[in-house]
């Protein structure tokens, strides 16, 4: 096993460094493990980081070792990825801040990682109209005979409807998590979670044991969003987490695409104007 998945892992439980900063330890020293052995004085040529911030990498990766933390990681998260591995997603990887530990959970396909084969989201509203549920069960069911694996965040509402349709015209899924994979959530989505391993997969940045929390959703969106050649939007009023999506598409240079309905429905008021061309949004 690479060395470098074991510092990977490490630097993943340093306070105050996210995945940007590892980006750039990354570049500036080529590997993480150069970088975990790196001065005060080489620390402070990175971007980002202040006096304080360096201290308290000095102080914290003190207390492990990389290699121990792996052995005794994987006892409880066999599987995993990091950037180190050939696995670990390719398109995810171009974003500017790609997860530094990726856990999985089903059938994994490798042309789906390397991005040969094209994976589409579909994103939407936890409370959509019956409209919103029709087209969207009609739009992945449609993508899924063609060939495209269908991504979404298994949240209830639209996720759940791509997700559903997706298995049942017998294609695969993949479904992004704001948990450990050892936390159903929302629990009415027990059955889906059950099955998506058999077609497709489960995937999260978060380990074992990681609950909901309100803050793990937004960033489970880049995951979403950078995974996928293009996101469809269907319904999703102007709080909703599909429009986060939509920004990290935009972001990460994406198609993005929505489904056209009534003007009258206010659940779509903010999707329904907001891409007037590719790569052009209102956010206002």
């Amino acid at each position: 096993m690479s060395s470098e998945k074991a510092y990977w892992l490490g630097w993943s439980q340093i306070s105050g460094v996210g995945a940007v900063t590892l980006q750039r330890l990354h570049k500036q020293f080529s590997s993480l493990e150069k970088a975990w052995y790196a001065s005060q004085q080489e620390l402070q040529k990175i971007a980002g980081l202040g006096n304080k911030n360096i201290q308290q990498i000095l102080e914290q990766r003190s207390r492990f070792s990389p290699e121990t933390l792996l052995s005794e990681h994987l006892k409880k998260n066999p599987q995993f990825w990091t950037p180190a591995d050939a696995n670990y997603p390719r398109l995810l990887l171009e974003t500017p801040s790609p997860p530094p530990v990726l856990y999985y959970q089903g059938k994994i396909d490798p042309q789906e990682m390397q991005g040969t084969q094209p994976l589409i989201s579909i994103v939407g509203t936890r409370s959509p109209s019956d409209y919103g549920k029709r087209w969207t069960q009609k739009i992945s069911a449609a993508l899924a005979k063609h060939g495209y694996t269908i991504v979404s965040g298994l949240a209830a509402g639209i996720d759940a409807c791509a997700h559903r349709s997706c298995l049942e015209a017998g294609g695969r899924t993949l479904a992004i998590l704001g948990t450990g994979l050892d936390t159903v959530y929302p629990p009415q989505n027990r059955q889906l979670y059950q099955d998506i391993p058999q077609q497709g997969a489960l995937l999260t940045e978060y380990p074992v044991g990681t609950k909901p929390d309100r803050g793990n959703f937004p960033a489970r969106n880049r995951i979403i969003a950078g995974v996928s050649r293009a996101v469809i939007i269907t319904e999703a009023p102007e709080t909703s987490g599909a429009l986060i999506t939509a920004r990290y598409a935009n972001e990460f240079g994406r198609d993005v695409y929505i489904l056209p309905g009534s003007l009258d429905n206010k659940k779509r008021d903010r999707v329904f104007g907001i891409i007037k061309s590719r790569g052009q949004y209102d956010f206002k």
